[in-house]
Order: C-alpha cells, then structure tokens, then sequence
C-alpha cells in the first residue's frame, strides 16, 4: 500500500491514548486510510500519523525494478562502547533478579556524500527480503520480519519472535527457548484480551532471507468493538522489543540508551478508518535524514548472554540495511 502526498502529518502525542487519537484524527481527515509509525516509549513524542492525498495501486515490476546507485557512503560510529556498556549493566541486573529479559539496541551512524534516494533504498529491500513487511514512513525504512498485530476481515493476528541464528540447530539451546517463552507470554497475553478464543501454533522456525527466528503464530476472532489500535494499546511493548518484567525493563533502557530509541522497535503500519489495519514491529530499519543515517538492531539479554555472541547477533541483524545502502 504506497500513499502519495500528505494530507496531514500529526503527532498524536504520548501515553496508551495516543493510539485512539489517530484513529480519530484518521476519521477527521476524510481519507480511508492512514500509515503510522508510533516511538517505542509511550512516554516520548515523535510519533508520526500521515494521511495521504491518494492511495497508489503499486504492481510488482515497479517494487521489483533496477534501483539506481546508492551515493557514496561510510560508517562514521558503530556504537559497540555504549552498547557493551549496557550489556554489563544489564548482566548485573538479571544476575540480580531484577528482570528476567531486557532488550537492548545498538546504534550505528553512517554518512554519504549527498541525500540517501529512499524509493531505492525501499526497492533494494523489497528485493533482498521478500518475505518481510518492507516500510518507509516519514524516514523510517526498513523490512521487518515481525507483525505486530493485524485486524482484518474479523480476526486478530500476530507473530512472536525470538531467537536469532543462521542455523536453524543453534536455535535450540535452553537461553532462547527461555527468551522466547517471555517473548510469546506476553505476546498471549495481551491478545487475549481482544479475542473471543486465542489459536496459540506454538515454537517453529521461520526463515527471512539468511536469518532465521524461533516463532509462535497466534490468531482469535475480534471481540465486537475492537479495533487493531486498541489491540496495540494493549501489546505494545512486548517483550520481545523491551522485556519481562516490562516496567523494570523499560527503566534499564531508558537509562542504558540515554539518547533513545525514537521510532526503532515501534508499530509501524497502516490503518483505516474501520479500524482494521496492519502494523509490524519497527526492526531492521534505518532513519534516513537526507545525507545522514542511524542504523538500529537489538537482542533480547537473559542470564547467561554472551556479550560477544549478542553483539554478532546486532551485526547479523544490521545486514539487510547495511547492504540496501550499499554499505557492504
């Protein structure tokens, strides 16, 4: 779904109402269909609601054509320091019970040599992982393997995922089925809330592109009312983006990523005024700000994570980026 134009560009604010103002804000416009790419904390502005002028049928050729070069290009920080920074500090606080999980994000900044062309970067992506949710929504471009939630015809759906490998036997040790259970409890239950009955297909793996997950699939008819903004309400964060407990999480992050998180590991999707929609967890992603852009990846840290095992695994994630950017 590719919307050209922009109506209105709105901030519908902070706190689990900001998803309701959208909606409402969606209804005022007169448009059908709104896209929406909300910030990780609730508690921080820079959410972003753009309802375009018209909704553009795309066929596949076009997703699917040549894109043109990418400018010239390095990275100028790779925010390994911080990032191994945090993960004592977030070793301390599971060996102290604390948490059971936290998720921590890596921040890597890269420079060209004139305005990154977004409509290339989206095509490179849509290319290279096909089975993703490719996005770009007020900057934020990327192809994320995760849907958050989607409401359509009736029926709620989302996909958990935690765990990440080349080798789907590397999947199968005690320390990610452990970060997969909380990723997939708190994930059951949010949705329960909003469904009549709750089809639980428990841990398989999935493949996107060379990176596979560990995964559980759950679906359950719409209770009468409920829209998919209220369902994210409800879910987001999970743990699979923040952790367990989520409160003590959030705090750590908070204090181990002073500079934040923006809209990195936040809904982002599309959503009509029925109320039904789509939204996928912000990841493998970038922010593209003309020449400059900051690169996101993140893992989830229960006790005994290996600090140099984690941070290969936010180098894994970067790939799909990096690459669409032509940074190797």
């Amino acid at each position: 779904m590719v919307g050209e134009g922009r109506m209105r560009e709105f901030d519908p604010g902070t706190g689990p109402d900001r998803y309701e103002k959208a909606l409402v804000a969606l209804r005022e416009s007169g448009m059908p269909v709104g896209y929406a790419s909300f910030t990780f904390d609730p508690d921080l502005e820079g959410s972003v609601l753009l309802v375009p002028e018209r909704i553009v049928e795309v066929d596949t050729d076009s997703l699917t054509s040549l894109a043109g070069p990418m400018p010239d290009g390095r990275l100028v920080a790779d925010g390994s320091d911080r990032w191994m920074e945090g993960m004592r500090m977030a070793l301390g606080h599971l060996e102290a019970g604390i948490l059971a999980k936290v998720v921590l994000s890596r921040q890597v900044n890269a420079s060209f040599e004139e305005a990154v062309p977004v409509r290339d970067v989206v095509k490179r992506l849509h290319l290279d992982q096909p089975t993703c949710y490719t996005f770009a929504v007020a900057g934020l471009v990327g192809a994320s393997p995760e849907l958050l939630v989607s409401l359509r015809h009736g029926f709620v759906r989302s996909l958990a995922l935690a765990g990440t490998a080349i080798q789907a036997e590397d999947l199968t040790s005690p320390k990610i089925e452990r970060e997969h259970r909380y990723t997939a409890s708190s994930v059951e239950s949010a949705l329960n809330d909003h469904v009549s009955e709750l089809e639980v297909n428990r841990p398989g793996v999935v493949s996107f592109g060379e990176i596979k997950h560990l995964a559980s699939r759950f679906e359950g008819r719409a209770l009468a009312g409920t829209s998919v903004l209220s369902v994210l309400a409800s879910l987001h964060p999970t743990a699979a983006v923040a952790g367990t407990p989520t409160g003590p999480a959030m705090e750590l992050i908070r204090q181990v990523e002073p500079s934040g998180r923006g809209r990195y590991a936040g809904p982002v999707g599309w959503f009509n005024t029925e109320g039904e929609g789509e939204f996928a967890i912000a990841l493998r992603c970038g922010l593209i700000d003309g020449p400059l852009v900051t690169l996101y990846a993140g893992g989830g840290i229960v006790v005994g994570s290996d600090p140099e095992s984690e941070f290969e695994e936010t180098e894994l994630k970067l790939r799909p980026m990096r690459r669409a950017l032509g940074l190797g």
